[in-house]
């Protein structure tokens, strides 16, 4: 009698990228500038300024570049958004981005 025969399939497939290194986080976040992106869903402009006064309490030096930039990332534009977006994050010195906030 033979043993049964299972052909396995890896379920998470090959990868399609060539994975990158990270650049390690900051120390602390003076001298940083964060740039704020936004899907307009849900209160980005009560959130973001909430944000921006807690972390500029904690960290004084910090700069922000503010999510109406960079526009709507999850709208009617939000195909040329993201085609330009490393052009802007770029041109604005981003360090950091704080994206998606709300619920």
């Amino acid at each position: 009698m033979h043993e049964p025969y299972y052909k396995v399939v890896w379920p998470l497939g090959k990868l399609t990228y060539q994975p990158i290194t990270l650049k390690p986080r900051p120390a602390n976040l003076n001298e940083i500038t964060i740039c704020e992106l936004s899907d307009y869903g849900f209160k980005a402009e009560v959130i973001f300024p909430i944000i921006r006064k807690l972390l500029k309490q904690r960290y004084p030096d910090i700069k922000f570049v503010e999510y109406p930039a960079f526009g709507n990332t999850h709208g009617t534009q939000e195909s040329e958004v993201i085609a330009g977006l490393a052009d802007k994050l770029t041109k604005y010195g981003c360090d950091l981005v704080i994206s998606g906030v709300g619920g």
